[in-house]
């Protein structure tokens, strides 16, 4: 074949694969976006229902798409603000899995807390989540004093409350169903002590938001009757709170 041409044909190929790419390229990075969260608590998002979520882009979105949207942006932002922090304040060590042993306790979704299917409640579950993040609103000054980036700072506080707004209008959840956790103000007594507790404290929030997220995405799914079809065979056991 003559240089001419196949010079030609190359060019063409390479424009047809340039084409092809940059069509892919955002549908590959829109899967990755969308691929399921792992649980503080160690389970797959298989379990609780938070795999990628078909939505009719033509349909308005239901009360739960909208708050499982909130949630999982929260979730990116908060889970940003720990990372920044821990690798302005810990740079020297390896993971956050060392960090285990001074992490302080911090409010979590437990599995008696009616957000796993295989004991479900609607009500339940989003009393013990608003009561949760209730204190880390009430905490996020510890987070402020950080000079961590403003924005994103701006944006989980702002996100945060959003979000509970949003579930309290729109579930009228009773007094009776709000747990309140001490709220009492967490002393730093050196450098160190204030490092960890903000750690700690942004560590929690994000798999709290983790466990949010899939619970919102099952009551959406077990609304449409699709969360029946799936069944949580993890023990209240294998609920492990500190996963990286």
């Amino acid at each position: 074949m003559p240089l001419a041409k196949l010079q030609t044909l190359s060019h063409v190929l390479c424009s047809s694969a340039g084409v092809q790419l940059s069509v892919l390229l955002p549908v590959f990075f829109c899967l990755l976006d969308a691929w399921p969260l792992y649980s503080s608590m160690g389970e797959s998002s298989e379990i609780s229902g938070d795999d990628v979520q078909e939505v009719n882009v033509r349909a308005p979105l239901t009360e739960e798409q909208r708050w499982h949207l909130m949630a999982r942006q929260l979730h990116r932002d908060v889970k940003t603000l720990r990372d920044e922090q821990f690798d302005r304040d810990f740079r020297d060590a390896a993971n956050m899995t060392s960090f285990e042993g001074v992490r302080i306790h911090t409010p979590v979704l437990k599995a008696s807390d009616g957000c796993l299917s295989r004991n479900f409640s609607t009500e339940r579950c989003l009393g013990r989540v608003y009561s949760v993040l209730m204190w880390y609103k009430e905490h996020l000054s510890c987070i402020e004093r950080e000079n961590l980036t403003q924005t994103l700072t701006n944006d989980v506080k702002h996100g945060t409350k959003r979000f509970l707004e949003s579930i309290y209008s729109q579930v009228q959840l009773k007094d009776t169903q709000v747990e309140e956790f001490s709220r009492s103000s967490l002393q730093a007594k050196s450098a160190w002590t204030r490092k960890t507790l903000v750690h700690s404290i942004l560590f929690h929030f994000t798999n709290v938001m983790i466990d949010t997220c899939r619970a919102i995405h099952y009551m959406s799914k077990r609304k449409t009757g699709d969360g029946h079809q799936r069944k949580d065979r993890k023990k209240t056991s294998d609920w492990m709170s500190d996963k990286n």
